[in-house]
C-alpha cells in the first residue's frame, strides 16, 4: 500500500483536529494512531492556549515541569492568553518556558513580579494585549519584539487616564500598525501623541465597554469627538470608535484571529475603509 508524503499526512491530521474545534477526546484518539501523529497533534494543540484561570494555568505548568515532552517542545506555543485570574508567579514560569510566543494576551494583576516585563521583552511578538502599566515596564532596548510587533492593545485598569510617558513608548515599535486603547481614558492630546508616535499607523481603535455610561451606541461621530476633546475638522479616518456589545467575551475575541474569525481588529478595519472612502468623497 503506497504511503503518503509525510508533509501531506501531517496536513491531513492537523486539518482533522482543527475541524473538530480542537476537541480533546478526538485529540486523544488521533494521538493513538502513531508516535509521529502524537507529536504533530500535540504541537498543534499547544500552539494556541487560553488559560482563563489559575487552575488551568497551574495544570499547564505541571505539564511543563513534568519534563515529559521533547527538549524545546514548548516553543510550539505561539498564541498565549493569561487572564486576570492567573497568579503572577505562575505566569512568569509559563512565559519562561514558552519562548516563541507571537501573540500574547497578558492581563494578570500582579505588581510583585518584576521579571514579567523582562520575559515579555524577549518574545518575538507580533500581537500584544497587556495592561498599560505592565507595558510601561517592558524594556525598550533592542530586542525581537520591538521590530516585529504590529498590533497592540493597552488595557486601562482603574480610573486614571493613560500617561503620556506610557503612550510615547509606542514610538519604539517601528512596525506598529494597529493600536487599541480605552476611549474613556483618552483625550485629544493623547490621541495626537499616538498618531505622531506611530508612522505606519493604520488603525487607532478607541473602545468602550457596554456598561460605560460616558459613551452610548447612539453617539454620533461629532458627539464622540466632543467627548474626547477632538476637533472634528481634524478628523482622521484611522481613528475608530468601537463599543463592545453586551456579553462581550475578551478571551473569545483574542482567540478569533487564530481561527480566522472576525475580531475587534477586523471590524475596525472595515470601519476604517468606510471612513477612508467617505473622506475621499468629501475632499
Amino acid at each position: 500500500m503506497p504511503e503518503l508524503p509525510s508533509e501531506l499526512e501531517r496536513d491531513i491530521f492537523e486539518l482533522a483536529f482543527e475541524s473538530s474545534n480542537r476537541d480533546l477526546t478526538f485529540k486523544l484518539t488521533l494521538c493513538l494512531v502513531a508516535r509521529r501523529v502524537h507529536l504533530w497533534i500535540d504541537q498543534l494543540f499547544y500552539r494556541m492556549l487560553s488559560l482563563a484561570d489559575n487552575q488551568r494555568a497551574t495544570r499547564f505548568l505541571r505539564v511543563i515541569q513534568a519534563n515529559l515532552k521533547p527538549a524545546g517542545f514548548f516553543a510550539a506555543v505561539k498564541n498565549l492568553c493569561l487572564t486576570y485570574y492567573v497568579m503572577g508567579t505562575t505566569a512568569c514560569q509559563i512565559l519562561a518556558a514558552c519562548t516563541d510566543v507571537e501573540s500574547l494576551a497578558c492581563w494578570i494583576d500582579s505588581e510583585d513580579t518584576p521579571q514579567l516585563p523582562l520575559l515579555i521583552g524577549r518574545l518575538p511578538l507580533r500581537r500584544l494585549s497587556i495592561e498599560a502599566d505592565h507595558f510601561s515596564r517592558i524594556p525598550v532596548t533592542p530586542s525581537t519584539w520591538l521590530s516585529s510587533l504590529t498590533h497592540i492593545e493597552l488595557v486601562p485598569w482603574g480610573k486614571n487616564d493613560y500617561l503620556a510617558s506610557t503612550l510615547s513608548r509606542l514610538a519604539h515599535l517601528p512596525c506598529l500598525t494597529h493600536v487599541s486603547l480605552g476611549a474613556a481614558h483618552m483625550n485629544g492630546e493623547l490621541v495626537g501623541l499616538v498618531c505622531s508616535s506611530c508612522p505606519h499607523l493604520q488603525v487607532l481603535l478607541l473602545r468602550s465597554s457596554s456598561d460605560d455610561r460616558e459613551f452610548s451606541d447612539e453617539d454620533s461621530i461629532p458627539n464622540l469627538y466632543r467627548k474626547l476633546n477632538l476637533q472634528e475638522s481634524a478628523h482622521d479616518y484611522r481613528i475608530i470608535m468601537q463599543r463592545d456589545p453586551k456579553g462581550f467575551d475578551h478571551v473569545e475575541n483574542w482567540e478569533a484571529a487564530y481561527f480566522a474569525r472576525s475580531d475587534m481588529w477586523s471590524h475596525a478595519e472595515v470601519t476604517m475603509e468606510e471612513q477612508k472612502a467617505l473622506s475621499i468623497r468629501n475632499v
